[in-house]
């Protein structure tokens, strides 16, 4: 069999950091810029322009994007940490669209872009000739864990992938990132990767988006004025413990 290679040092790191970070953040600063202004977004300046602004505490206010629920940090050390770590590949459990694909290993990696999502097989696992999609960032509406409400079908939580795929021990560990036209549906190795995960993509998608909306001609200070004004609503959103909640199992029959 094929033996597995232990995480890279630096997600290591990463993963401490980002603990420290969260940790450390009692008294933060309001945010009081989002961006430089006209942007231009094209190649790897996505990334650079999407994180060159003073630290930002949600509530991540956007009206077509959702971040994971208790999820409240977009900080540059916290987008810039899950931005590189996704360059060097995270490995998870990816569940396939088709009810006979099986779930499988694969990496997740972003682009030199730093927009564009895409993953591979890992080690061990068989190929394809044919080539992943590469999705954008900037177009994610939802960072959703499985245990979350379904908004398309309100008596369930999840997405139709996760409740189909997604092994109930596992929902706690499970999330999915969802597009306009799909999802990509996700279980984490461990329940700490599954939170750096949903808490990364939850602010880099929330930054990139903010970049691409100044790029377009918004007003920075109009995206502050409607954060601040859904402060706390978003903050009562946000706040509620369903993700560690032990008694809140995925809620669907599997389909036959």
């Amino acid at each position: 069999g094929t033996e597995n290679a232990g995480p890279p040092a630096d997600d290591a790191n990463s993963d401490q950091a980002l603990e420290d970070d969260n940790s450390q953040q009692s008294s933060p600063r309001p945010p009081d810029e989002f961006g430089g202004g006209n942007i231009d977004f094209s190649g790897a300046q996505s990334l650079t322009t999407a994180t060159q602004t003073h630290e930002i505490r949600m509530p991540m206010y956007l009206p077509n994007f959702k971040p994971a629920t208790g999820c409240t940090n977009a900080s540059d050390f916290i987008v810039r940490c899950f931005a590189a770590r996704l360059r060097s590949g995270i490995t998870v459990v990816k569940h396939g669209r088709s009810r006979w694909c099986k779930s499988r290993l694969r990496i997740l990696h972003i682009h030199p872009d730093g927009k564009s999502l895409s993953w591979k097989p890992a080690q061990g696992e068989p190929t394809s000739s044919k080539r992943p999609p590469k999705l954008d960032l900037t177009q994610c509406l939802e960072v959703r864990h499985a245990w979350s409400p379904d908004p398309q079908n309100p008596m369930y939580t999840g997405t139709p992938i996760l409740r189909q795929k997604c092994e109930a021990a596992n929902a706690h560990k499970s999330f999915a990132l969802i597009f306009p036209k799909r999802t990509v549906d996700i279980t984490s190795v461990t329940a700490d990767q599954c939170k750096v995960l949903m808490e990364g993509f939850s602010a880099l998608c929330f930054r990139l988006q903010v970049a691409n909306f100044a790029a377009r001609g918004g007003k920075e200070d109009e995206v502050e004025r409607e954060a601040e004004r859904d402060t706390a609503s978003v903050t009562l959103t946000n706040n509620s413990t369903i993700m560690t909640s032990p008694n809140n199992p995925i809620r669907a029959a599997r389909r036959q």
